[in-house]
This record gives C-alpha cells, structure tokens and sequence, in this order.
C-alpha cells in the first residue's frame, strides 16, 4: 500500500524604518544607526526593528537578543513566522518564544510579510497573488542577522504559524543547506520536493479541531486538486518519503493525554519526521487565545515542543575558505 493511500485511511499555517539606518528599539523608539554603528556596541538586550528594500518593497523584521545570550559565543537563531492577516507583533505575542530566547538565551527574529501574508505556493492573499521571493527574503534577513550577531551557522532553526508555517516547510524544502531544523504550527508544504533538498529534522503540530486548516484536508483552498492532497497524515508522509525513512507507517507513537506524537525515526542523515496531534486545539495551537481563535487553553506547552525538538539538532556548515 502507497503512502498516499495509508494517508486516506489515517485521515477520518510594519514598522516603516528606512534600511539607509533608521532602527527602532524595544521601547518604541527609533535611533538613527548603521550595521556598523550597532556592531561597535554591546549586543544583549537589544530588541529593534529593522528595514530593507527587497525588491522594490519596503521589508520589515524585529529582532530581540536577549540578556541571556552569552557574547562569548556563537548562539542559535530561530526564525517565527506569523500567519496570515497577523504582524509580527500579534505573532511575537502569541508563540511567546521570545520568552523561550530569554530562557535559553537565544536570538530570535520575526519577520514582518507584505499586507500580513507570505507566497507559500497557493497560499496566501497578496503575497501569493503578487508571487513575492518571501524565501529570498527571509535568506537575506538571515544572512544580515548572522552578520551583525554571533550566530551560530549550525543552528538555524525555522518555526511559524498556519502561513507562516507553510513558509517555514518552504524554505526547508529549498534551502535545507542553511537551517538545522524546523518545527511549525498549523499548515502543511505546498510545494514538490525541491532538487536540492537533503533531509532535515521536520516536525508539523496539528490541532485535531483545526476549523481553518483541516486535519484531514486543506479545505479552505478547494476545489483546489493540490489543497485536496494535503492534510497532516499526508505531510507527515511526504516529508518521510523526502527524508528518505524507512517503512510505510511511523515507527514511534507516543500518546499523551492531551497531544500524541508520530515519528519516522530511520531517516537519511540521522533525522526524524514528526507530527505532534494536539486533541483539544482549534487553528490556534499555542497557549493563549487569538481573536476567535481558543488555543488549547493551556494544555500543551506548544512552543516548549517546538524548541526542545529543533533544539537537539545541529549541523556542520563548513566554514568558507
């Protein structure tokens, strides 16, 4: 039996500063400042926002380091990415992993999508319908971020939710050389296996009541034939026939009383598939409620999952000559 078709048995994601230097602090302020200028001072505690043209369009991002962050080394980066109809401010809000940076001290970034929206594929809104580069935009935050940070290369890590989380699978699937992990919220890929792939840990969290993002289906995009194809058993089996596991069926199933976490665990280079299945949780997977969104209330420590699983992962980038 194909994969597809275990899937069908199984089934029943601006603050306008100029880029010439202008960079707003975490209290609302704005400062006129170079790369350089902020290079020269000193880096923890720092939370701005700050802009760049890409491709003729005004592109925002914030980026919080905080006091944790040990300047004696190079540290992780995880990059959130908010849905669709939400900012950067509403996805920072509700993923709390700036706090997860705090307590690991960790540099985060949220990147701020063109009238709230990133092109995933089908989806979503402006950006698709403008076929935006938004994975060459978040490559160019990522490389000025590691310019102007003590980043540590081998651990770049992508999360998100719903549109966001599309765009997270999108750039692992495209640009799997720079990020060690990713772990999102909420939607699926929507593209083919990109030439260039080579496997990563991947995990998807799925709210089993997801009224937006179906479960079993991307229903809000039919009759789309493509939307019709994704749901979470199919991505979590698409990612495993990507990362080259081994088996039809996940060969770990952990069952909590509020969540259940599926794993392919014999992967190309020493990776893992995941799909965690939140019971009790609508679109929204995290804590804390969201517009009509009720979240899972509590029960699951969503972005805890998410850090501890890309957390584990490194990779050795070698360094250039």
């Amino acid at each position: 039996m194909g994969r597809r078709a275990v899937a069908s048995l199984f089934s029943l994601l601006l603050l306008a500063v100029a880029f010439s230097g202008c960079i707003a602090g975490g209290d609302g302020d704005s400062s006129s400042a170079t790369d350089e200028d902020l290079i020269g001072e000193g880096f923890e505690g720092l939370d701005y926002v700050e802009c760049m043209l890409h491709e003729e369009l005004e592109r925002c991002w914030n980026v919080f380091v905080p006091k944790t962050v040990n300047l004696s080394e190079d540290v992780p980066l995880i990059i959130d990415i908010h849905g669709n109809t939400l900012t950067m401010e509403n996805q920072r809000d509700l993923s709390e992993f700036d706090e997860i940076a705090e307590e690991n001290g960790v540099i985060a970034v949220w990147p701020q999508g063109f009238d709230n929206s990133w092109n995933s594929g089908y989806c979503c809104s402006t950006a698709s319908q403008l076929q935006l580069n938004d994975t060459g935009l978040i490559m160019e935050i990522v490389n000025k971020v590691v310019a102007n940070h003590s980043v540590d290369e081998n651990r770049i890590y992508l999360t998100g939710w719903s549109n966001g989380c599309s765009l997270s699978q999108k750039l692992a699937n495209e640009h799997s050389d720079r990020f060690a992990a990713m772990a999102c919220m909420s939607y699926y890929l929507l593209d083919d296996p990109g030439p260039d792939y080579s496997p990563i840990p991947v995990m998807e969290i799925h709210g089993l009541l997801d009224q937006i993002i179906l479960y079993s289906n991307d229903a809000i995009h039919l009759p789309n034939l493509e939307a019709q194809e994704h749901g979470a058993i199919q991505n979590l089996l698409q990612w495993a026939d990507m990362n080259g596991c081994q088996g039809s069926l996940p060969d770990s199933n952990k069952p909590t009383t509020f969540y259940s976490v599926q794993s392919f665990t014999n992967c190309q280079n020493d990776t893992v598939v995941t799909l965690v299945t939140l019971y009790a949780a609508d679109h929204n997977p995290y804590e804390e409620s969201y517009d009509i969104f009720t979240g899972n209330q509590g029960t699951v420590d969503t972005n805890g999952i998410a850090w501890d699983f890309v957390s584990q992962y490194s990779k050795q980038i070698e360094p250039e000559e």
